[in-house]
């Protein structure tokens, strides 16, 4: 370590004697010659380029400061507000570049912390389920036909209505269980907004078809022409109802 050490040194005196022993430079220094000859002129200077540009709004630099409306001054009130506050609450916090870093995101950490509480809040009530959630299959609401067709004994209310001597209703209800049948056959497809005649195009064989066109024409007869229907009128309705549904029960679609 110590041979390493002279010779270091001894190098390093060597170099510093030699930077000594540089002759000084005998060079002057540089000057800067102008040059003065008088056959240099000024570039012209055109005003109505001047004017040209002036005029054009592209060229127009100057800064002007935005009005202030109401809300900047709202929100510069706010802020004043806000650093009172702080002030007051801690003293000369300005000092101290984490505090001011704090204040300044503060109002922003508030307004992330409410959006995430209505958020939650949102999240927990979860109107959007309750509206989605499958609600109980409506009521069916039948018409008078379709309710007696497809809910009630026709029979018991064809003894009803006999028994209140009432055989205008007696048909209506008659013509309603030969409807029924044919349903249930699968004769026809029964539909509450159906014509007669719509039955009529769906049935195929010739006997019921007969017998079906005789029971209808009955029915609209009594029923929509409003005649009073004695008990002999009944009696020879109700054997037409018998043969059509005898045929009914033979009939395979």
């Amino acid at each position: 370590m110590t041979k390493l050490f002279q010779i270091l040194s001894v190098l390093f005196f060597s170099l510093t004697g030699q930077a000594q022993d540089l002759p000084e430079s005998n060079e002057e220094p540089l000057t800067v010659i102008y040059e003065e000859s008088s056959t240099v002129t000024p570039l012209p200077f055109d005003e109505a380029v001047l004017e040209k540009y002036v005029g054009d709004p592209h060229f127009d630099y100057t800064e002007v400061d935005p009005e202030a409306n109401w809300w900047h001054q709202f929100k510069a009130w706010l802020s004043q507000l806000w650093s009172k506050f702080w002030s007051w609450l801690f003293g000369d916090y300005e000092s101290n570049s984490f505090l001011v870093f704090l204040f300044n995101a503060l109002p922003y950490i508030i307004l992330g912390g409410i959006l995430i509480f209505i958020i939650w809040l949102f999240y927990k009530i979860d109107p959007g389920s309750k509206l989605l959630l499958s609600k109980e299959a409506p009521e069916v609401f039948y018409t008078d036909e379709e309710e007696i067709i497809k809910t009630k004994n026709i029979q018991d209310l064809i003894d009803q209505a006999l028994s209140n001597k009432d055989y205008r209703l007696a048909v209506r209800y008659g013509f309603l269980l030969v409807l029924k049948r044919l349903s249930e056959r699968e004769i026809i497809a029964y539909e509450f907004d159906k014509t007669n005649s719509d039955y009529i195009n769906e049935i195929k064989k010739t006997p019921l078809l007969t017998l079906f066109k005789k029971v209808s024409i009955l029915y609209e007869y009594t029923w929509y022409g409003n005649f009073i229907v004695l008990e002999q009128d009944y009696g020879k309705a109700s054997k037409q109802f018998a043969a059509l549904h005898e045929e009914i029960k033979q009939s395979r679609e």
